[in-house]
């Protein structure tokens, strides 16, 4: 037996090989290489979160919210805001005010004279100013030590 088209069926053999194997060690080192975004890493935090119980909603919204961040990260490209937008946006929430009550939101976005708590997790943080005005009544507060629980009188039997 003898083939005449032996050296054109060895070359397309060849570049077939040639072409698969292109495609299929593109495709490894591309799935090899691949560094996590920020958005990916922040996703495997806040699951592991989610997982650990660390959150204060229920794991199947801790979940669903990640992934939609994820989701918008990807989509939107967001990006976390600098401290200076921050505080910029801070004090232009308070334009919609007017005299003391823009004055004392003006404070408290510059955290004069203004007390922090809470957290983002119970729910974000309280800022408190407290503004004496002279003239009034001094607010006097105690506290009180925390007696025992509560005794209930007893219920009358019938």
């Amino acid at each position: 037996m003898k083939f005449d088209k032996t050296p054109e069926l060895l070359g397309i053999a060849i570049t077939v090989a040639v072409v698969f194997s292109t495609f299929s060690v593109g495709a490894i080192s591309a799935n090899v290489s691949a560094t996590p975004t920020p958005a990916e890493t922040r996703y495997q935090q806040d699951r592991a979160n989610c997982l650990a119980g660390r959150t204060a909603e229920s794991q199947q919204t801790c979940l669903k919210e990640a992934g939609a961040a994820l989701q918008a990260a990807r989509e939107h490209d967001l990006k976390s805001p600098s401290p200076a937008q921050a505080a910029a946006n801070e004090r232009k929430r308070c334009d919609a005010l007017s005299g003391g009550d823009k004055a004392d939101c003006l404070k408290r976005a510059a955290n004069l004279d203004t007390t922090v708590s809470g957290s983002v997790a119970g729910g974000g943080d309280i800022k408190e100013t407290v503004t004496v005005v002279p003239g009034t009544p001094e607010i006097r507060t105690e506290t009180v030590p925390a007696a025992g629980p509560a005794t209930l009188p007893p219920k009358p039997s019938n």
